[in-house]
């Protein structure tokens, strides 16, 4: 994964997260491995700038968390989206339909 390809991971990975946060709870690595297979491999969030982010966006009350179970019967923390991260969710949605549309018209013109 290049510099650009990173930057613009990183610059929408709250998103993703909310959006695989939306589907179900899940624990970090649950959560990386989903991203990945929905993504079909591109997105590859390192753990070290994932549980980072999901500790921000449980200060702004986006997510909640709550000790849990692993599969492998580990202790973990599982993760779940809150009202206020689904409405959060729908707005940043919203934005990126609207960015990616005024992008596809400058791009058309090229």
């Amino acid at each position: 994964m290049d510099y650009l390809d990173r930057a613009m991971l990183y610059g929408n990975a709250e998103t993703l997260v909310l959006a695989v946060l939306a589907d179900r709870a899940c624990h970090g690595y649950e959560l990386r491995k989903e991203l990945s297979t929905r993504s079909n491999e591109e997105f590859q969030l390192a753990l070290g700038r994932l549980y980072p982010l999901l500790r921000t966006l449980e200060r702004h009350g986006l997510v909640t968390v709550r000790k849990a179970q692993s599969p492998l019967n580990r202790e973990c923390r599982e993760y779940a989206i809150t009202a206020k991260g689904l409405t959060a969710l729908r707005e940043r949605k919203l934005k990126w339909r609207q960015f990616a549309a005024a992008m596809n018209q400058v791009l058309a013109r090229t």
